[in-house]
């Protein structure tokens, strides 16, 4: 048997091989791509369309559907304001915050920094519905529901155990060596912490970013509790007028839908070479 004839056989071997992988890959895609074509399918349906043939491409697509979510739907604007003013503040906090306090909790040892770890770890195990009426009740008092700062504040406490867990891990694979010839050079811990650390943190620091920008973005169960009026509703407040009882607006729940997803996904794809980089470096675990 010919060498050329061993290749081709070993190329079709080959082939034959990746056959269950392309299926298994492209059967995800359709998967993961169907739930957005549903979306979009409802978002540019007529009214008149809506229960007829609810899968079917619609004859008319059209986008007065967003025009009318926009144009009467009262709490949209004034929800990706809100939105936007309690995202962007929570998660700067928590990249901040968790960023100095994973730094302290991974280069020191000692029992008070054990136990400071550990109330962490417990923090992610106290479900919210467990503190949901004392917590109502205490910001009540204080002035601090039904506007974005006591928002802010509840996010921001709600999701540091976890940030913080995660971006301990990933410190710890930071080499010392790069903070010893720093501080060798005169370098304080501070000026080693946000000129050395800090940037070699960029990885762990982005997909935490995206990933908690996601859950503030889609926060509902926090936001119904602490956020009381109509003017301070986020949007996913804002979208429940679609839906009571006995009907539901689809196609105007799904035109609101689309449109919140577009910060996320300039977000998302903006930063996704620094997410892979992280997934790959150990950030995300789990």
């Amino acid at each position: 048997m010919s060498v050329r004839t061993l290749e081709q056989q070993h190329s079709r071997h080959k082939r034959l091989m990746q056959i269950p992988h392309v299926f298994f890959v492209s059967l995800f895609l359709v998967l993961l791509l169907v739930p957005f074509y549903i979306a979009l399918l409802y978002a540019i349906k007529p009214k008149t369309e809506i229960n007829v043939n609810r899968l079917a491409w619609p004859s008319n697509p059209t986008f007065e559907n967003f025009i009318t979510v926009i144009t009467k739907n009262q709490t949209f604007l004034n929800g990706y304001k809100n939105s936007l003013f309690s995202t962007i503040p929570t998660v700067l906090l928590l990249l901040f915050i968790t960023s100095m306090a994973a730094y302290v909790l991974a280069r020191n040892k000692g029992k008070f920094y054990e136990l400071m770890y550990t109330i962490f770890t417990i923090g992610i195990l106290i479900p919210f519905q467990c503190i949901m009426l004392s917590l109502y009740l205490n910001f009540f008092k204080l002035g601090l529901t039904s506007n974005n700062l006591g928002y802010v504040i509840v996010r921001v406490g709600l999701q540091v155990s976890i940030s913080v867990l995660v971006i301990t891990s990933f410190v710890k694979t930071i080499p010392k060596e790069l903070e010893e010839a720093a501080k060798i050079d005169g370098a304080g811990q501070m000026r080693t912490f946000w000129q050395i650390v800090f940037p070699l943190m960029r990885p762990v620091n982005v997909t935490q970013l995206v990933l908690n920008t996601l859950f503030c973005w889609n926060d509902y169960n926090v936001a119904i509790v602490i956020l009381r009026t109509n003017t301070s509703k986020t949007l996913p407040l804002a979208q429940i007028i679609y839906f009571n009882e006995n009907t539901a607006e689809l196609n105007y729940a799904f035109a609101f839908f689309l449109m919140t997803m577009i910060p996320i996904l300039i977000l998302y794809f903006s930063m996704q070479r620094f997410i892979v980089k992280g997934i790959m470096s150990g950030a995300v675990k789990g």
